[in-house]
């Protein structure tokens, strides 16, 4: 195992970043009517993120990858589908939007030629939580996320796989409900907060209890809210039965706000 090998792997995962979204909007169905063809070597030699694979790397991608010629407006995948493939644009546009509750989206980014998404599938069992489509006329390269790790970078998957579940995955998840926060109302910006610092190891051997040093200040610097509305909209919680008060300490009701975000946002959870 060299790290020649893991550059050329960590060049397809610095944008992990850009796989944002929620799973709340299904009316964005995949479309069947893509068309596909076999990938030549030589459309990946130019492509900057590539530049760290040696040659015999580029020749097992090409020969792994298939690519997909999209139209403009079609779905290459949508929130809840099991994430198995990696994407790379080969030409064309790609835009990745969050999609959030009560009919909110947002664009996210635009993808351009060289440019990898669906990173979901590097993290074992995880499902898509972005919508990808085409904006344009594209080409795009699909590749199993496993046959890339141990065929092309020569790496065991056993233990790649391992890896991400304990640190890109956490990293991911957060990332991701911080997203959220762009569409959606302060009262769920809160709630996931909550449920995020109600998981953690310590708070979770005390039933949920928050530590003294998650104030409301704290919090209305987390979701981006003044100290008054984010006392508001803790009322509202605290009426719904998502938490009670233990002193000045705030103990999540771990079944009743589970069971709320887990209907909101299945995949952040």
């Amino acid at each position: 195992m060299t790290l020649h090998r893991y550059r050329a792997l960590l060049q397809l995962m610095q944008s992990a970043g850009n796989i944002f979204a929620l799973n709340a909007l299904s009316k964005w169905a995949r479309v069947k009517t893509m068309t596909k063809e076999i990938l030549q070597s030589s459309d990946l030699r130019a492509l900057q993120v590539l530049q760290d694979f040696s040659p015999g790397q580029l020749n097992q991608l090409s020969r792994s990858m298939t690519v997909l010629n999209v139209r403009k407006g079609e779905v290459i995948y949508r929130p809840g589908e099991v994430a198995e493939n990696l994407y790379l644009v080969l030409g064309g546009e790609v835009g990745l939007s969050l999609l959030g509750s009560k009919g909110r989206a947002l664009r996210l980014v635009v993808l351009s030629p060289g440019e990898f998404f669906g990173q979901s599938a590097l993290v074992p069992s995880w499902r898509h939580v972005g919508h990808a489509s085409a904006l344009r006329e594209s080409r795009i390269g699909e590749i199993p996320v496993r046959i890339l790790v141990e065929k092309v970078c020569g790496l065991s998957w056993k233990n790649f796989s391992a890896l991400t579940e304990n640190t890109l995955k956490p990293l991911l998840l957060v990332s991701l409900r911080r997203a959220m926060y762009l569409v959606e109302d302060l009262p769920n910006r809160l709630a996931s907060t909550l449920w995020e610092y109600a998981s953690h190891p310590e708070a979770s051997k005390k039933g949920g209890l928050l530590p003294l040093s998650l104030t409301h200040e704290e919090l209305s610097g987390l979701v981006g809210a003044s100290r008054p509305r984010v006392s508001l909209a803790l009322k509202k919680l605290e009426e719904r039965g998502f938490f009670v008060r233990k002193g000045k300490q705030i103990m999540v009701q771990q079944a009743a706000l589970g069971a709320y975000l887990r209907r909101e946002y299945e995949f952040l959870l």
